[in-house]
């Protein structure tokens, strides 16, 4: 079981291979703003041929669909039911803030803030006590997010703009991979992400002009 997950819609472009088991055999990274129509393409066939892989080989290939910027949520769907089509592979679609979540198996308490490349910011907080949400996937300034008092500690590629003191970061492919080829195929999460590719964008595109993101 070969899986091929990636995403393209935050500030970079990041991929990730795993095998059966979740075993990571590759990755690659660019840290890029603009450019990552031109770049997506050439990245992913370069990992697989760095490992001596086709597009042939693959049996998953997995995308985020949003939220961030509607140019690389756009491409990373065209690109991965593509290259899903193109060689047999069954195609998954994540919300980004799903992905985040994987690498946090005791989410109380926790804010998921993405970068929106606006004032606002993309976010998700998880309840304090129990399971489920705080606060479900919407828009937010930093401060009316931080006025509601919900999280006690926040991660994302806009966590600095909550606390100064975190580190901004993009989701993890290598966990992404690892998950799809080791997840049971009826867990919850792959059968949520199984052929789902409409966009997540939570906000309208910016027309009249006005530079998308």
């Amino acid at each position: 079981m070969l899986s091929l997950a990636f995403e393209c819609a935050g500030q970079g472009l990041s991929a990730a291979l795993a095998t059966s088991g979740g075993d990571q055999i590759g990755t690659t990274a660019l840290n890029m703003d603009r450019g990552q129509p031109a770049a997506l393409l050439p990245a992913l066939h370069d990992l697989l041929e760095r490992h001596k892989l086709r597009p042939q080989d693959l049996d998953q290939v997995g995308c985020t669909l949003g939220p961030g910027g509607f140019t690389g949520i756009r491409l990373g769907i065209a690109a991965g039911l593509g290259l899903a089509r193109s060689s047999g592979a069954t195609f998954y679609g994540f919300n980004a803030f799903d992905v985040y979540a994987l690498g946090e198996p005791e989410p109380e308490g926790l804010c998921i803030a993405i970068e929106s490349r606006r004032r606002e910011v993309f976010a998700r907080v998880y309840a304090r006590q129990g399971k489920g949400l705080a606060l479900a996937d919407t828009v937010l300034s930093p401060e009316d997010l931080m006025q509601t008092g919900l999280f006690s500690r926040v991660i994302g590629s806009a966590a600095s703009k909550l606390d100064p003191a975190c580190l901004d970061q993009e989701p993890d492919m290598a966990k992404l991979a690892r998950f799809m080829s080791s997840a049971p195929k009826n867990s919850a999460q792959l059968v949520k992400a199984r052929d789902r590719s409409a966009p997540i964008y939570l906000r309208a595109p910016e027309i009249g002009g006005m530079k998308s993101s």
